[in-house]
């Protein structure tokens, strides 16, 4: 597993850096760490020539630097370090690309905005082109990953999170629950119940619960009433929880939520059907890649 990290120089982007190592531990995963530079000017600006290699060169030399320094922080696990140029969200995307990246790793800034340091559209945009999904965490945050919640709203693209979820979770020591948020009355969610019931048949890791309000309410007073290590969550055409990106849904979430929230683009969960699902990555004797970072994974007490 590849895990592409990206930091911006600040406290906030490297507060999440604990949280990224204990999963890479735990995950076996190499960590991708990357420094994106975003020039004013360009090599070869007719205007300054001179003055624009000159900044050019002194602006890789102080970002290698620092991911020099930064890499002592990630003693004990496979790590790389790179040093880019050009538009944030282009260079992320295409490293993730190239490395062929299972996960990307954001810091969400809580209280001052959604990955200001990306200049907001910018990740929202990464969300919807990355090739991967797109966990954005708050410092501060217990890499624990033993409690998921999944809202959905009825949609394919929304149900297929479920499934999407195998590479992050062990069915061991890790429950889901499957949250519709619908708003509607008790007498409307028979045939939706009949529907969604496959994704919890036969499958006791997974339990299937209904809100009565909307998202993000419905989301909100789930996560105030239960522990939760993570949300995970799709986006896909212009109804249901797609608001979630076309409107500021998605940064409410993302700074209210006391846990991280996992991202999947809409190419990832809108197939006809998942390519693997949790249970295909459990053998006969109970093997599983994502190995908890925890002795006792079903300790639900907060750092």
């Amino acid at each position: 597993m590849k895990i592409l990290l990206t930091l911006n120089a600040t406290p906030k982007s490297e507060s999440i850096i604990p949280y990224v190592v204990e999963l890479a531990r735990g995950w076996k995963a190499e960590v991708l760490v990357t420094r994106v530079l975003d020039p004013v000017v360009g090599v070869g600006d007719p205007l300054v020539p001179l003055m624009a290699e000159s900044f050019y060169l002194e602006m890789v030399r102080a970002g290698e630097d620092y991911l020099k320094e930064i890499g002592k922080r990630f003693q004990g696990v496979a790590f790389r370090t790179f040093c880019l140029v050009g538009s944030p969200g282009e260079c992320i995307r295409q490293l993730a690309v190239e490395e062929q990246c299972d996960l990307l790793v954001m810091a969400s800034h809580g209280h001052t905005g959604f990955v200001r340091w990306l200049w907001g559209s910018v990740a929202e945009g990464l969300a919807r082109i990355a090739p991967c999904p797109v966990l954005l965490v708050r410092r501060d945050t217990p890499a624990l990953i033993r409690q998921i919640l999944v809202p959905i709203d009825g949609s394919d693209s929304s149900s297929n999170v479920v499934e999407h979820l195998a590479p992050f979770v062990d069915p061991r020591y890790t429950r889901v629950t499957v949250l519709h948020c619908s708003g509607a009355s008790e007498a409307g969610l028979d045939q939706t119940r009949s529907k969604l019931k496959n994704l919890v048949d036969g499958k006791g890791w997974i339990q299937l619960e209904f809100s009565s309000s909307r998202a993000p309410d419905g989301i909100y007073k789930w996560l105030a009433d239960h522990p939760c290590d993570m949300v995970a969550m799709s986006t896909h055409g212009r109804e249901g929880l797609a608001h979630l990106w076309t409107g500021s849904m998605m940064e409410q979430v993302a700074r209210n939520a006391n846990c991280p929230v996992l991202v999947f683009p809409p190419a990832l969960v809108q197939e006809q059907s998942a390519a693997e699902s949790i249970l295909d990555y459990i053998d006969e004797s109970g093997a599983h890649p994502a190995k908890p970072p925890l002795d006792d994974p079903f300790d639900l007490s907060r750092e």
